[in-house]
């Protein structure tokens, strides 16, 4: 994967904005392990620190809090370069979910705090206009004491960036965890904390098109792939030389592509969908029923239990197999 495919571009930003900002963000990070501060561990360094950081540097709180999000998850992906590409069809149907689905609704949300990487980079084509993709990580929230999921999007000239935090509350489903999101974003702007559907579309459904994918990366039939790493230009492959990159200094960027199969079985199924004649003499238009998830655990009941999450894939009814037509199903990961 090329550099500029990645958020690289927002990651070199910070240092000539601030000069040595990452590197005062290790040792903030560094006085958890000396016990001098305390978070959790799956938070390597909590949005409300870097605040503090920021303040310091003679920003003031308001432009410190909207800008904090950014130059965290830019200080946490220079450590992890793991970038996911999702299939465009992938992402449109998973969208699809995001505000027709109960059984997401249900979901514990505990599901969130286990990504694969402390933080990762989400290629998402389509999801958003003029978006390329979103980090996605899980965060402390100091002042409330809890986990909190955060999405920054990224804008697709890799210049700028914007985010969305929701609270993760213990035993909660992600339905309540929304709600308790919107209600006290409300209360904090000095709004009713009523929380009725038209809002939670206006206002959480761009990050419930994002919580979709990430929940298909923790599925635990996903489709994933790792891509190859870059060849090396014909001009210099001949003389063994290397390109040397702010990637190649620093760790190497992991690419995984997501859904390649089950988006272009989605694509073909999509061209075949044509009409059918209807016994009394109309057109019977064929149709789609829409991806979802289910969940069970696994694991003796008075012991360790471990939380399974499945996806099963839309299925699209064809014409021109009787009555019922012909139903297309969709490659799944091993």
């Amino acid at each position: 994967m090329r550099d500029r495919d990645t958020p690289l571009k927002l990651v070199r930003l910070w240092p000539r904005m601030i000069r040595g900002c990452y590197e005062e963000l290790d040792i903030l990070a560094g006085a958890k392990a000396d016990e001098t501060v305390w978070w959790p561990d799956y938070c390597r360094l909590p949005v409300n620190a870097t605040v503090t950081y920021l303040q310091k540097t003679g920003m003031d709180w308001k432009e410190a809090s909207v800008v904090a999000s950014e130059l965290t998850a830019c200080w946490l992906w220079r450590h992890s370069r793991v970038v996911f590409r999702f299939d465009r069809s992938l992402t449109e149907v998973l969208a699809g979910q995001a505000m027709e689905s109960d059984d997401t609704d249900v979901l514990p949300a505990q599901l969130l705090l286990h990504p694969r990487e402390p933080i990762v980079y989400i290629k998402a084509p389509g999801l958003l206009e003029q978006v390329d993709g979103f980090f996605y990580w899980v965060d402390y929230d100091i002042p409330r004491k809890g986990a909190a999921l955060r999405v920054q999007w990224v804008q697709k000239d890799m210049g700028r960036s914007f985010g969305q935090a929701m609270h993760i509350s213990p035993g909660a489903t992600l339905r309540e965890c929304v709600w308790d999101t919107i209600k006290a974003s409300r209360e904090n702007l000095g709004e009713p904390a009523v929380v009725e559907l038209k809002p939670v579309a206006e206002m959480a459904g761009p990050l419930l098109s994002a919580l979709q994918l990430v929940l298909y990366l923790a599925a635990e039939n996903s489709e994933v792939a790792e891509e190859p790493g870059p060849a090396l230009p014909p001009a210099q492959a001949g003389r063994g030389e290397k390109v040397v990159s702010l990637a190649d200094q620093e760790g190497e960027i992991r690419a995984y592509r997501v859904g390649a199969r089950i988006g272009a079985a989605i694509r073909r199924a999509k061209r075949g969908e044509p009409g059918q004649e209807a016994g009394d003499g109309g057109r019977r238009r064929p149709h789609s029923r829409r991806g979802h998830w289910h969940h069970y655990w696994t694991g003796p009941r008075d012991g360790e239990r471990t939380l399974i999450l499945k996806w099963t894939a839309p299925t699209f009814i064809h014409a021109g197999g009787g009555d019922e037509g012909n139903v297309v199903h969709f490659p799944m990961g091993e």
